[in-house]
């Protein structure tokens, strides 16, 4: 996924929910970074850093296709889910982990 991807999601899973975006500044960082890649201006380098964030994440895709598709699942199975790798362990340390609910 482009970077730009990777740092709303988690910004989206940050732990203190004053962090997050809302809606609105969701689909206006997302509008902006369809917006970067579809009208390229040479002279901005926002536009330029989303543009190279996407040809990346599409050469890493077609390079790795081959092992996307090696994943077996039961012919029954409806979903599939996996660990988020590069940021799943500092979630695990959370303090929200811990917590119970005592009546």
């Amino acid at each position: 996924a482009p970077k730009c991807y990777i740092e709303l999601m988690e910004r989206c899973l940050d732990l203190k929910p004053d962090n997050r975006p809302n809606a609105t500044e969701i689909q206006e960082l997302i509008e902006s970074f369809y917006n970067s890649y579809t009208s390229y201006t040479k002279d901005e380098s926002f536009t330029i850093e989303i543009r190279k964030q996407f040809k990346s994440a599409e050469d890493y895709r077609k390079l790795h296709v081959s092992n996307f598709k090696k994943i077996k699942q039961h012919p029954q199975a409806i979903y599939t889910s996996q660990l988020f790798k590069p940021i799943t362990p500092k979630y695990v340390k959370s303090d929200c982990l811990n917590c119970a609910i005592i009546d």
